[in-house]
C-alpha cells in the first residue's frame, strides 16, 4: 500500500503572524523531508543542471546574498514544477583574499614574505581551520528564506577533488592553444599584493576624498629641423596635467588628441605647448600658432628621468590617442605604460616599451632612479616634484596646486591602490 504524503497543517486559522506561520511551513517542510520529496518525485526527469556561485563563509550573509539566493531558489524550482530534475547543491568558496586576510591578522604578519616564513602549510592549515567559521549563520539564513538547497552535503573549493577538477578544465583549455600568457592593468594593493576586480572596487567603501599635490609638468620638445613646420621657439615645453608625480619616472610618451585644436604659447622667452580649450586656465592667452593634435604626432622630447630599461625607437614620443579630453589638466596626457589601463592598451598598440619600477610591495626597484629606490610609490610623489623643481636650466614644475580628488582603496585592509 502506498505511503500516504501528509497533508499540509491548516495554517491559516485565526489571527495571521506572519513569523510564526514562516516557521510553522519551515518545521513543517523539516519533519516531512519535503525538499527531498521533490527530488525522489522528479529523479526520473530530465536534469536540469544548475550550477551554484559559491560564497564565503568567511563573512556573515547579507541583503545581497539574500536577493541572489531567493534568485536561484525561485528558477530551480519552476523547472521541478515542470518535472525536471534539479539536483542543489549548496557550495563554499574557501580560496582567496577573504580568507588569507583574516588569518594574516589572526597571526599578526602581512604579505608573502611572511607567510613563507612561518610556513605556507602551516599558514594554509590556519586557514582551514578559520574559513568555515560562520556557517552556522548561513545555514539560518539559508533556511529562514525558504531556500531549497542541499546544505549538509556542500562543495568546497578546498576539497581536493574539486581542485583536482578545475586543473583537468584548465588543461582541456591548455591542449586545444585557447590559453595565451598576457599582462592585464588593473587596480593593485601593495599590502595584500593582489589586484582588485573592478566589482571590488565600485563598492561603496573603496573611493576616498584625498587631497595631494597635484602638477603642471614641462616636456622639453625636441627641436628637429621645423619640427613639423610649427615654427617653435628654441626652449618649447609641452604641458601635462597628473594627480600622481610618482608615476613621472615611468614616463614613456605623450598623448594627444587627433581632433583636439592644440597652441603655441609664448612667455618669458619660452615656448608652451597646450588645448587651446584650457589654456586660459593656466594664464595664456592669444596663440603664436594653432594646429589640430594630428599635426603633434611623432613630436619627440626629452625624457624627465634616464631609464635604460625604458629607451626604445618609440619611446618618448607624442602619439594621437581619443581617451585624451580636455575636461581636466592642459589636453597633453603623460603615458606610463604600466600604471593606466588607456596608457597599457596605447602602449600595446604602438610597440612602447612595458617597465614596471615597482616591486610587488609598491616599492621602487633597481630599475628607477637612483633616488627613488626603496622608496614606497606614495611617499614618492614629494621627492619626484623636489627633484623637477630643482633642475636647472629650467624648472620643469609649471604649477603645483592642492587638489582633492575620490582616490581607489583596498576595501578590505583601507591601503591606496595603484594601477
Amino acid at each position: 500500500m502506498a505511503k500516504k504524503t501528509p497533508h499540509a497543517p491548516h495554517f491559516l486559522e485565526g489571527e495571521i503572524k506572519l513569523p510564526e506561520l514562516e516557521e510553522k511551513v519551515l518545521a513543517f517542510w523539516d519533519e516531512h523531508k519535503v525538499f527531498e520529496k521533490s527530488l525522489e518525485q522528479t529523479a526520473e526527469g530530465k536534469p536540469f543542471t544548475f550550477y551554484d556561485g559559491p560564497p564565503f563563509a568567511t563573512g556573515l550573509p547579507h541583503y545581497g546574498h539574500i536577493l541572489a539566493s531567493t534568485i536561484k531558489d525561485v528558477v530551480p524550482r519552476y523547472q521541478t514544477m515542470n518535472g525536471r530534475f534539479v539536483r542543489r547543491r549548496w557550495g563554499w568558496d574557501c580560496h582567496g583574499l577573504p580568507i588569507e586576510e583574516m588569518v594574516e591578522r589572526k597571526l599578526g604578519i602581512s604579505g608573502k614574505k611572511q607567510i613563507e616564513e612561518i610556513g605556507i602549510k602551516a599558514f594554509n592549515e590556519t586557514c582551514r581551520s578559520m574559513v568555515l567559521q560562520y556557517v552556522s549563520e548561513w545555514r539560518d539564513m539559508i533556511r529562514r528564506i525558504a531556500r531549497w538547497v542541499d546544505f549538509d552535503n556542500s562543495y568546497k573549493t578546498m576539497d581536493t577533488d574539486f581542485m583536482e577538477s578545475v586543473w583537468w578544465g584548465f588543461k582541456q583549455t591548455y591542449d586545444k592553444g585557447l590559453i595565451y600568457e598576457g599582462r592585464k592593468v588593473l587596480l593593485y594593493c601593495p599590502r595584500c599584493e593582489t589586484p582588485l576586480s573592478n566589482f571590488e572596487v565600485a563598492m561603496d567603501n573603496s573611493y576616498k576624498d584625498v587631497t595631494e599635490e597635484s602638477v603642471v609638468v614641462k616636456f622639453k620638445v625636441i627641436i628637429e629641423g621645423d619640427t613639423k613646420g610649427l615654427n617653435l621657439p628654441a626652449d618649447t615645453f609641452l604641458l601635462a596635467w597628473t594627480t600622481t608625480p610618482w608615476t613621472l619616472p615611468g614616463n614613456v610618451a605623450l598623448a594627444v588628441n587627433p581632433e583636439m585644436e592644440y597652441g603655441v604659447y609664448e612667455r618669458g622667452g619660452e615656448g608652451f605647448i597646450l588645448a587651446i580649450t584650457t589654456a586660459k586656465e593656466y594664464g595664456f592667452e592669444n596663440p603664436k600658432v594653432v594646429f589640430p593634435g594630428s599635426q603633434l604626432r611623432g613630436v619627440r622630447y626629452e625624457p624627465l628621468y634616464k631609464v635604460e630599461a625604458m629607451e626604445s625607437d618609440k619611446s618618448y614620443k607624442i602619439y594621437g590617442a581619443d581617451f585624451v579630453t580636455a575636461e581636466d589638466g592642459t589636453g597633453i596626457v603623460h603615458t606610463a605604460v604600466v600604471h593606466g589601463e588607456d596608457d597599457y592598451m596605447l602602449g600595446l598598440a604602438q610597440g612602447l616599451p612595458v617597465v614596471s619600477l615597482l616591486n610587488d610591495r609598491g616599492i621602487f626597484n633597481e630599475k628607477a632612479p637612483e633616488f627613488l629606490r626603496g622608496q614606497y610609490f606614495k611617499k614618492a610623489d614629494a621627492l619626484v616634484i623636489a627633484d623637477l623643481e630643482k633642475r636647472k636650466p629650467a624648472d620643469l614644475i609649471f604649477k603645483k596646486e592642492k587638489y582633492t580628488h575620490s582616490y581607489p582603496h583596498c576595501w578590505r585592509c583601507g591601503t591606496a591602490l595603484y594601477y
